[in-house]
């Protein structure tokens, strides 16, 4: 395990204890989650070593990096997918109606597939073998597993990151070379879960957007936006992704009970895009669209 001695955003040193929770899904270890006194921050620590996180990403709840479809659950989770797939392109189409796009952690390549063909030049990095093998063989994307963004040529109009940010272990490296690869006006659009949520204030140690310890990072809409101004970027728009709200309340629900609970789940994650909506909580998870300062 790696202490990390001092906060990413602030460089304070000071931390105190957030929460302590498990790996739900593989190891069933306890990790805990601290809190930075300077800025608010909360951060994994101790944390797995980059060597060590590999193992804990071999579980079969990890359904992100397949398009299987055994179950009622992973075929609803498929078929919000396909939605979310669309919704993602609309919020670039927004933007630009072509260029450059780069889907850092593109998994099965679904997305970058349904912007290729509305005619994006793509690029997607994804470390995973199993993921990335889906997404050249089903989609003949142009695919690599690096994840060092350094070797990238060339300027992009759009860089996305669904909910890969808080996987990175490198994570002021990776804000800053995003900025590096953006053209002038490029948008970086980058989706995470969201620590302030109700659903996360509701399941407490039991809440599956921890999913400790593959989850380095736990942001607030304040500590993401602090990040990326220290790196040269504003904030330009934020959208609450409505049917997280849903799927962590169910995978929270089975942390807690061993069962999925669907109806309580479907009244929790209700409530919290009510309070996405209606508060400053926000929702489960949230997508901001960051510009370079001007």
């Amino acid at each position: 395990m790696e202490v990390v001695k001092y906060c990413h955003i602030c460089g304070s040193s000071s931390f105190e204890t957030h929460i302590v929770s498990k790996d739900f899904s593989v190891s069933k270890e306890d990790f805990t989650i601290v809190k930075c006194k300077g800025c608010n921050f909360h951060f994994t620590n101790p944390r797995p070593s980059v060597k060590e996180l590999a193992k804990y990403y071999i579980s079969d709840h990890y359904i992100s990096h397949n398009n299987t479809s055994k179950n009622l659950f992973e075929k609803t989770y498929q078929l919000v997918r396909k939605i979310t797939i669309r919704t993602k392109y609309n919020l670039v189409s927004d933007f630009f109606k072509s260029g450059r796009i780069l889907d850092i952690g593109c998994g099965t390549g679904d997305f970058l597939h349904k912007c290729n063909k509305k005619n994006w030049k793509t690029k997607g990095i994804e470390p995973s073998a199993v993921a990335r093998k889906q997404a050249v063989e089903n989609h003949n994307l142009d695919v690599e597993e690096s994840t060092d963004l350094r070797k990238l040529n060339g300027e992009f109009d759009i860089i996305t990151m669904w909910h890969v940010l808080e996987h990175v272990t490198e994570l002021n490296n990776t804000v800053s070379e995003i900025r590096k690869l953006l053209s002038a006006d490029g948008k970086a659009i980058i989706a995470v879960p969201n620590l302030e949520s109700f659903d996360s204030y509701y399941y407490k140690k039991f809440w599956a957007a921890y999913d400790l310890p593959i989850h380095l990072y736990h942001f607030s809409k304040t500590s993401i936006t602090k990040l990326f101004e220290k790196h040269g970027f504003s904030l330009k728009k934020t959208k609450g992704m409505k049917f997280d709200s849903f799927y962590v309340s169910m995978l929270s629900e089975e942390h807690k009970t061993g069962n999925k609970n669907f109806l309580k789940s479907i009244i929790i994650g209700s409530i919290s895009n009510f309070f996405g909506i209606f508060t400053k909580r926000g929702f489960s998870s949230t997508i901001y669209v960051f510009e370079k300062t001007k």
